[in-house]
């Protein structure tokens, strides 16, 4: 007979001290906003629903170490430069080292644009002092999650949700879209984590999923956060108001069964739609610091195998280092090809992806790789793999296989973005966008899943 005493299920947890604090992070209307090629428009008409910054505060069984989870409402950084400009000011305003601080893009494609290349264009105008916004939002979330801080429990749980399915459509051997793909794999994983205080009330919860924002598309003329801000009203209606952290996991070929709208509501219905599994997810979860184990066999008109809630003491451990992984370059277009092909461009979409590539080229520089840095945390029996990048699903589907004992959580676009990340086999399909603008060769997605891995196996005996 199997060993009863070994029959136990539990919730990765931590226990800490923890402080949220959330600000607004909402442009003004009128300021450039322009995310697709196919828009008509350049500047935002209104406002959808708000953005905000919201920041978790973390401290553990060591004092001296400090860490903060930054989440933003807006799109991406454009380049190294733009993120390091906002991300050096946000350090010395709030006094904190380079080494505490996850900014992390929740990655709507429809905010505003904050980098300085389009000061020129309709709403341009606009840019600077938002800049200065972001800034002191950021600062202001920071020193408040700070100063909300108590002792807590964060446990985690997973469920699932099929709002996120597959964007790698290909019709024939010229033709590839970003577009569903009902026949192509996805991630239906849903990792829930609830933040509790000494008295069991909710002060946060996280909310991690793989599905790009991208609801609406060119058609939509307003700011919005897309799905996650409904998803974030449904969590924060149910838990007391408690604000939730979205967390946007490796989307990179992931996309709503509605996407690229120009009506909001469907926004707001993929949002629900999200945020009732993360509920469903949170309802089940056990007690803060209780484990269910196997307790005795009942004889009844059937065999009764009982299980019992008992104590479980959630661990203090928080630590924090970073992977880094030197990627070679695919061949690129210079500086001066493409500055002659975006002079000479008349259709507007294409003309919108040359900028794109150009902005890229030059913060490539001459050369032929780049060291991409992954930031990892160990949160208790959790683990934080934030990722400068915007990886395939696949990447966190195989990092939660190489750690089935922990919640994992991956987030995409944490402290800078170095483009899309793709396994090797989807090279085979070079028409596919993300394979087009990925910076890096073949392997690349690989090679970063091992040495991310080796680098969690060393945090965790550390």
């Amino acid at each position: 007979m199997r060993n009863l005493s070994d029959l136990v299920i539990r919730q990765s947890e931590f226990k800490g001290e923890m402080g949220v604090a959330r600000t607004d992070l909402t442009p003004p209307v009128g300021i450039y906003a322009r995310s697709w090629g196919s828009a008509k428009h350049d500047a935002a008409e209104g406002i959808h629903r708000p953005l905000f910054a919201t920041c978790l505060f973390l401290r553990g069984g060591n004092p001296q170490l400090e860490l903060y989870l930054l989440c933003l409402d807006l799109g991406w950084w454009f380049d190294n430069a733009h993120e390091q400009e906002i991300r050096v000011q946000i350090l010395e305003r709030a006094g904190i080292r380079n080494d505490q601080l996850i900014t992390h893009m929740g990655h709507t494609h429809s905010g505003p644009a904050s980098n300085l290349q389009n000061v020129r264009r309709e709403g341009g105008h606009l840019i600077p002092p938002y800049r200065e916004k972001i800034v002191q939002a950021c600062v202001d979330a920071i020193k408040d999650a700070k100063a909300n801080v108590r002792p807590a429990v964060a446990s985690w749980t997973t469920g699932t949700c099929n709002l996120a399915r597959n964007r790698d459509l290909v019709l024939d051997s010229e033709t590839f879209l970003c577009s569903v793909n009902p026949e192509g794999p996805s991630d239906d994983t849903v990792l829930v984590g609830r933040v509790a205080d000494a008295n069991g009330a909710i002060i946060a919860t996280l909310v991690n999923y793989a599905c790009h924002p991208v609801s609406l598309g060119g058609g939509n003329k307003l700011i919005s956060p897309d799905y996650y801000g409904a998803m974030r009203e449904v969590v924060e209606r149910d838990t007391g108001g408690a604000p939730c952290l979205f967390l946007h996991g490796a989307s990179g070929d992931m996309t709503p069964l509605r996407s690229y709208e120009a009506d909001t509501a469907i926004a707001d219905q993929n949002g629900r739609q999200l945020g009732y599994a993360a509920l469903s997810a949170l309802t089940g979860m056990l007690p803060p610091e209780q484990e269910l184990a196997f307790d005795r066999i009942e004889d009844s008109g059937a065999r009764l195998g009982r299980w019992s809630l008992r104590s479980k003491p959630a661990s203090t451990a928080l630590k924090v280092t970073v992977s880094q992984t030197e990627l070679p370059y695919v061949d690129l277009p210079t500086e001066a090809e493409l500055v002659a092909q975006i002079r000479d461009c008349t259709d507007r979409p294409l003309k919108e992806r040359l900028e794109r590539r150009l902005m890229v080229r030059r913060d490539v520089g001459d050369g032929t790789s780049r060291k991409v840095k992954t930031t990892l945390w160990q949160i208790g029996d959790a683990f934080l793999v934030g990722a400068p990048a915007e990886p395939y699903s696949a990447f966190q589907v195989e990092m939660r296989r190489r750690f089935p004992g922990h919640a994992v959580m991956v987030l995409n676009i944490v402290n800078g973005n170095v483009g899309y990340l793709a396994p090797a086999q989807t090279y085979d399909k070079p028409g596919l966008y993300q394979i087009k603008i990925s910076l890096f060769r073949p392997g690349c997605m690989e090679q970063v899943i091992d040495d991310t891995a080796k680098s969690l196996q060393q945090l965790e005996t550390a």
